[in-house]
């Protein structure tokens, strides 16, 4: 765990106030409400991002024929609390760094401009769940999961987990330390109400 991360129970249980002494700035986190996310879900995607093999992709996509909005929304969830932490950290807003986020993969390299444009398009609806995530809008989630369901979950996943891979190495060639800071929030925090987004701005 970053050593200079420091966590503070907050009443209502489900929430924890985090310090990040490298800045000076705290942040009030929540579990994601439990009828949209399991916290057990988000702490699996954790650890198989930052496993060193090919066997996340594939475990993700095996769990994703079983319930491909669970794992997408874990994954968009881990992306927002990714971007709320380098908002902590440097004092950039998490929603100007999601407007950047890009899928810059192997599919889309030397793409025909019919097919640019799709790329683009996926990536626009990948940040819009990460931003439905970040904010809490029951709305944009729904948006998001018509998307899901209308187009193929299997690309959403692939796009989805190449920018999630191209953010945290950006962020962690950046000094920031992601790895365990779901399972961090899981530890200290219980199931609650969900009242509320998972993210406020850091101050």
């Amino acid at each position: 765990m970053p050593e200079s991360y420091t966590w503070s129970p907050r009443s209502e249980g489900d929430a924890v106030e985090l310090y990040d002494a490298a800045s000076g700035r705290s942040t009030v986190l929540r579990r994601p409400p439990a009828e949209l996310l399991a916290m057990d879900d988000v702490v699996r995607i954790e650890a198989l991002a930052f496993r060193e093999s090919d066997r996340p992709q594939a475990e993700l996509f095996g769990a994703l024929d079983t319930d491909p909005l669970r794992v997408l929304t874990g994954m968009n969830w881990l992306i927002a609390f990714w971007t709320v932490l380098w908002d902590l950290r440097s004092g950039a807003p998490a929603e100007e760094l999601i407007r950047d986020l890009n899928y810059d993969g192997p599919w889309r390299r030397g793409a025909t401009p019919e097919r640019e444009q799709v790329w683009r398009s996926m990536s626009q609806r990948v940040r819009s769940g990460v931003l439905a995530a970040l904010t809490g809008n029951p709305e944009a989630h729904r948006v998001y999961e018509s998307e899901v369901r209308r187009l193929a979950p299997d690309v959403f996943l692939h796009v989805t987990l190449t920018i999630m891979d191209a953010l945290s190495r950006e962020l962690t060639r950046q000094g920031l330390g992601l790895d365990g800071m779901a399972a961090g929030l899981a530890e200290r925090t219980r199931p609650g109400p969900g009242n509320g987004p998972s993210f406020t701005p850091p101050r």
